[in-house]
């Protein structure tokens, strides 16, 4: 670090003070100079092991690719018919073989309306009253009660605790016989035999049974129709009563209906009554009257609550009510899955599919109206499952007005047709929900089915990474020594690099480089002691020239791996049985020792810093005391400049004097 220039000395005694301090201070300053050099070929050292060692990392990585067993299992596949499959698979696979044969592939679920001729035409229907206005046309001729039920039909349970007796043979649940069937005691076990006997033809009557611990017998239906039970006198002993079974799941509204009233006033009885409340005195359903599409007026009941729910299903027998109208509710259930829709009466096909597509917690499907091109009623509302599979089944509940398309009964075995993909591998049978990304049906291979049809798929085993990792790890060593040799990096030194001369190499005269270079030698040119066609690179094509340039052969490492590739990886990898270590695990752990902090890059780089932290030291040290011992003699020199000023002052004074006096004498 150079000190500070004094720039005012020798202004008054006339010499050249600056310039002899400058020079003394040249003289001190050479030391810390020539320290300063020595940092910056230390530094230049510290950069050029770190090189080394990270290249000796990039051999490595090469090395550790060819120790790893899947590495020599890279994989490839080849199908004999890609208009029927396409596949990927993954490394570390033998060669293996399969012969596909897919029968069906996985389809969504779809139905279907009848057509009609316009998208808006009306697809709940409205009531048809006739009534012309709903504030003076009565509308009851006698007194009538008005029931309604409140919530989702769920099933039926029995008003007593089931008895010991003997159901009759002509016990029917939704016309379906279950006959006999004998409750011994009232233990729970002698119950039990009957909700079993009920279970067993839940696949034909729709119905499931429990029973709980007070006895009480349950019967719930899954797509909550209504339960038909048919009893005699048997049955009823056992049930607890000649009308034993009664509708416990929904809310009974009993509205009480005058003679004359409208439906003004019809609205009004049935949004007042008490009945219509629940426990916490909130209204459960809204009546109103609307003007139907018919212009005449007509009775709508909603739920008062907006909707949307399986509570909030209101189901009343409309029989002789030609002047009454319920909302809909729609249930529309994917793997266990419901949708409710509440829809009111007087909607369209058109306005229907915007309710179903944009529900907030559709499960999975997507309605929409298509044109079948049919010249008078061509438009349909078509509902599909947005995935394939069983799982994606749709199930609909008070959608009467839609077929099952896709998936739905087969008339020849009279069971819904299934959804999922069927195919064998090897004779093997497989059923998948989807048709694409199939990973768990052969080890390591992604599937996906395109069309039915028999191909062949083939895993195949590729030598291209073996064989690049190992003109990658030969062309490293060559690139390192070469580093070592020149002290210059091949990739990236320019042409005038090349001509420097030899005191540009950090390395020259280095007893390190060359334990390094002796090192990677003798790695490279290890010989195994094994009973296979290669034991040594050399036999896979290594060259070293005269010039000490490291280069494989590719011709002849092309022929070493397509003549013996097992050879090739007994060579790296060794052999367990016989004790003996592969190649490539040799190169590895050898290269781990020179990359480790006890390495010899690693000793070279730790000594180097130490040396340069000390000289920075000494250099600080140094400088500080340059600049004291420079800052007194500055001081010196300003007084020896003064003392010679007034001196020069006072000389030229005495002259003038002994001028003056001269003068005077003459």
């Amino acid at each position: 670090m150079a000190t500070g220039s004094i720039t005012s000395l020798g202004i008054g005694s006339g010499l050249e003070l600056q310039s002899i301090l400058d020079q003394l201070k040249e003289v001190d300053q050479a030391q810390i100079t020539a320290k300063e050099t020595k940092i910056t070929e230390l530094e230049t050292q510290v950069d050029a092991y770190n090189t080394v060692n990270a290249k000796l990392f990039s051999i490595k990585s090469d090395a550790l690719n060819l120790s790893l067993t899947s590495n020599y299992l890279s994989n490839s596949v080849s199908i004999t018919d890609e208009d029927i499959i396409s596949a990927t698979v993954g490394d570390g696979y033998d060669e293996s073989s399969y012969s596909i044969d897919i029968t069906k592939k996985a389809s969504r679920n779809s139905w279907e309306t009848t057509a009609v001729e316009n998208q808006d035409d009306i697809m709940f229907a409205e009531a048809v009253s006739g009534i012309a206005d709903a504030t003076t046309t009565a509308v009851i001729s006698s007194g009538t009660t008005l029931t309604m039920y409140y919530g989702t039909y769920a099933g039926i349970s029995t008003d007593n605790s089931i008895s010991a007796g003997t159901t009759d043979a002509a016990f029917t649940i939704n016309e379906t016989v279950i006959g006999e069937v004998t409750v011994d005691d009232d233990s729970d076990a002698s119950r039990q035999v009957l909700v079993d006997a009920i279970n067993d033809k839940t696949d034909e009557h729709g119905v499931t049974a429990s029973v709980d611990e007070d006895g009480i017998l349950t019967l719930v239906s899954a797509d909550h129709s209504e339960i038909t039970v048919t009893v005699g006198g048997g049955t009823e002993t056992v049930l607890g009563g000649a009308d034993p079974m009664s509708n416990t799941s929904q809310q009974q509204i009993d509205v009480t209906l005058t003679s004359g009233m409208t439906l003004s006033e019809i609205e009004d009885e049935i949004n007042d009554s008490s009945n219509n409340k629940d426990g916490d005195g909130t209204q459960l359903v809204t009546a109103s009257f609307v003007l139907g599409d018919d212009d005449t007026y007509y009775m709508r009941l909603a739920a008062t609550s907006g909707g949307n729910s399986a509570d909030s299903e209101i189901n009343i027998d409309l029989t002789g009510l030609d002047w009454l109208a319920v909302d809909t509710t729609l249930g529309i259930t994917q793997d266990e899955t419901t949708m409710y829709l509440s829809v009111p009466p007087g909607t369209t096909y058109e306005e229907t599919v915007t309710l179903i597509n944009d529900a907030d917690d559709n499960p999975g499907v997507t309605a929409a109206m298509i044109n079948n091109g049919d010249s008078t009623t061509p438009y349909q509302l078509t509902l599909i499952a947005d995935d394939t599979g069983e799982d994606a089944r749709i199930t609909l509940d008070n959608f009467g007005a839609l077929t099952e398309v896709n998936g739905g009964i087969d008339p020849d075995t009279g069971t819904a047709e299934s959804l999922n993909a069927a195919f064998t591998v090897d004779g093997i049978s497989y059923s998948r929900q989807s048709n694409t990304s199939l990973t768990d049906v052969i080890t390591g291979v992604t599937l996906n089915l395109k069309s039915e049809g028999e191909s062949s798929l083939n895993i195949e085993v590729s030598s291209d990474t073996i064989k690049e990792d190992i003109m990658s790890m030969v062309e490293g060593f060559n690139d390192l020594i070469s580093y070592l040799d020149t002290g210059s990096d091949t990739d990236t030194d320019s042409d005038a690099d090349s001509d420097s001369d030899d005191t540009d190499n950090p390395f020259e005269g280095s007893t390190s480089a060359n334990r390094i270079d002796s090192q990677l030698k003798t790695l490279l040119t290890t010989i195994l002691d094994l009973n296979t066609s290669y034991t040594s690179l050399t036999d896979l094509g290594l060259e070293i020239s005269s010039t000490g340039t490291i280069s494989i052969n590719e011709d002849t490492l092309d022929s070493a791996i397509a003549a013996d590739y097992d050879a090739v990886q007994s060579l790296f990898l060794g052999d367990s049985d016989e004790e003996i270590t592969g190649l490539a695990d040799i190169i590895n752990d050898g290269l781990t020792n020179m990359v480790s902090s006890t390495g010899i890059a690693s000793t070279e780089i730790d000594q180097a810093e130490a040396e340069i932290t000390n000289l920075d030291e000494d250099i600080e040290i140094e400088t500080e005391r340059l600049e004291k011992k420079y800052e007194n003699m500055r001081k010196s020199f300003a007084n020896l400049d003064t003392y010679i000023s007034q001196l020069n002052a006072e000389a030229s004074a005495l002259t003038s004097m002994i001028d003056a006096f001269n003068s005077a004498n003459e």
